[in-house]
């Protein structure tokens, strides 16, 4: 019974300040749809940078000669460090926690494609190059295999860019282009980039066997190389050991690391996701502003009810109202106006992120999101403004004194 009236009393309350409780209403509304939307918004540029992050294949470590800064064994600083593939081939037959290798050589060149002459790069490579840079291919297409290294065959993948400059509508695959003035057959393509704006090197290139390639331009020294360590293995590890193997054979000390750079993609990789939370949790941390402005609008507007209700608060304490029966109805008041607002709000942002569904974003920002983590985090942040929203008017109110309340002007 107490619990009804307590409600019939509130309500009657809200809807005589009709006016102010409205203003109340709207800050906690906007400020619920501000922090729901930019979480929203941040979830899914978060899952999409994830994905684009990815494509680096976490994991992976990445090596490149570079020039000596230290002498070795009488050898001058200032060396450029020449490395074949066939060293890098050797790797994991000489460390067994090196799972695989591929290496990696470039080289410009022309490439014809009946009356279309294009003058692109050339990678010479292994089959595993698509695992370590995670390329898909077009239906119907294939990828490097260890018959096209062995038998030196003339077979190469194209970048979709590539192909849409050399082809124009014409299909790619099973066609032959002119490299160096020598028939190589389409036997893949890369799938189209998701922005065309950024699109990556490979898409710009023609991938071919490491062995064709060095047919054609010589065992040129490799531009770089990949290795992928067997699971759960120790990074540090297999970068000193290769630091060592290939220093022997090259001449540059192990502990040069100008003479052989290394990139972790694991750590590259752990490093964005840090970087992307901490972009949620400063949109979070924003919106959770916005929703506090409007935690003060109510704080303001339950704190004016109290002033202008000062008499009927004195007049209930004289007759034994409880300070807590006083504190609990204030509290349960500003509770209220921040409860419709939040659901206000949060209708609001559900609606909105369903309408983005329909519309065409930039791919960079993904797909906004309304996750579980997003629902728990708003709700949250609504309960703990809410409860400060009407807990200091309430405890004023309660610290009343009877006498003085009734005196009051």
């Amino acid at each position: 019974m107490y619990l009804l009236t307590l409600g019939r009393q509130i309500l009657r309350d809200i809807w005589a300040q009709k006016f102010r409780s409205f203003l109340a209403l709207f800050g906690i509304t906007w400020g619920t749809l501000t922090v729901v939307l930019l979480l929203a918004l941040g979830h899914g540029f978060y899952q999409k940078s994830q994905q684009d992050i990815m494509k680096i294949a976490e994991g992976t470590l990445y090596f490149a000669p570079g020039i000596t800064s230290q002498s070795y064994r009488g050898m001058p600083t200032g060396r450029n460090v020449n490395i074949k593939a066939g060293a890098v081939l050797q790797l994991p037959t000489k460390f067994s926690d090196i799972q695989s290798t591929a290496p990696f050589l470039t080289q410009d060149a022309t490439m014809t494609f009946q009356k279309n002459n294009l003058k692109k790069s050339v990678i010479g490579t292994t089959p595993l190059f698509q695992t370590f840079q995670k390329l898909d291919l077009i239906d119907g297409s294939r990828f490097l295999n260890i018959i096209d290294i062995n038998r030196h065959e003339h077979v190469a993948i194209i970048g979709y860019n590539l192909k849409e400059n050399l082809f124009n509508e014409h299909t790619a695959l099973g066609r032959e282009i002119l490299i160096r003035n020598i028939p190589f057959k389409i036997v893949g393509v890369l799938q189209p980039p998701v922005r065309k704006k950024m699109r990556s090197w490979v898409d710009h290139a023609a991938i071919i066997p490491y062995t064709t390639y060095i047919d054609l331009w010589g065992n040129q020294n490799i531009m770089s190389f990949f290795v992928l360590p067997q699971p759960n293995s120790n990074t540090k590890i297999i970068e000193r050991n290769v630091r060592t193997y290939l220093g022997y054979l090259y001449h540059f000390s192990p502990d040069d690391t100008n003479a052989l750079m290394f990139y972790d993609t694991l750590k590259i990789f752990n490093f964005f996701n840090w970087f992307f939370v901490g972009i949620q949790l400063f949109l979070g941390l924003c919106g959770s502003l916005t929703l506090a402005v409007g935690g003060l609008g109510v704080a303001n507007i339950m704190f004016l009810i109290v002033t202008e209700r000062t008499k009927e608060i004195g007049l209930r304490m004289a007759v034994g109202a409880r300070d807590s029966h006083i504190l609990i109805q204030i509290l349960c008041e500003a509770l209220i106006l921040v409860v419709l607002g939040g659901l206000f709000g949060i209708t609001l942002s559900y609606l909105t992120v369903f309408i983005l569904q329909f519309i065409t974003l930039p791919a960079w920002i993904g797909k906004p999101t309304i996750s579980l983590s997003i629902a728990f985090i708003t709700i949250a942040v609504l309960a703990m403004i809410g409860v400060l929203a009407g807990y200091f008017p309430a405890k004023r109110a309660s610290r009343m004194d009877p006498v003085d309340a009734l005196g009051a002007e």
